[in-house]
């Protein structure tokens, strides 16, 4: 999602502004214009995708982040909590964590799958609360 997703929409977008300007008689002002959309659209959705991580993967006890080249082993008992991205599309799920890593004090990711009823909690993010309090009350 982080990746081709954006990519995709700068295309189709990209795709218009071509059409647009074949189509009929155009001015260097309509153009100029629509050339800062798409960089305007681009810088948007930099924006808000900079912070995922590329992949996260369940390990029982941790997780495994990849981020930005960069590969970080998440014990879930160092997470203090996790909470979803509200308003956001893909839905995200926000890791804060007790101690920063290599990635930071928070770790952002979309979990797999669609959900068609997203004004209640995510499953995934009560599965992980609900190990990382186990996993905290273990000596």
């Amino acid at each position: 999602m982080k990746q081709p997703f954006p990519g995709l929409a700068l295309a189709v977008l990209g795709a218009m502004l071509v059409g647009g300007v074949f189509s009929r008689p155009w001015h260097p002002l309509s153009l100029l214009m629509a050339v800062g959309v798409v960089v305007l659209a681009a810088a948007i959705q930099r924006a808000m995708a900079r912070h995922l991580a590329d992949e996260v993967v369940d390990g029982g006890d941790h997780l495994l982040v990849r981020s930005d080249g960069i590969e970080e082993k998440v014990m879930l008992r160092d997470v203090a909590t996790i909470r979803r991205g509200f308003g956001h599309n893909p839905e995200r799920l926000i890791l804060t964590l007790r101690r920063p890593g290599r990635l930071g004090d928070t770790i952002a990711f979309i979990p797999k799958g669609i959900r068609w009823f997203p004004y209640v909690e995510h499953p995934l993010a009560y599965e992980l609360r609900t190990r990382a309090q186990l996993l905290r009350l273990q000596p």
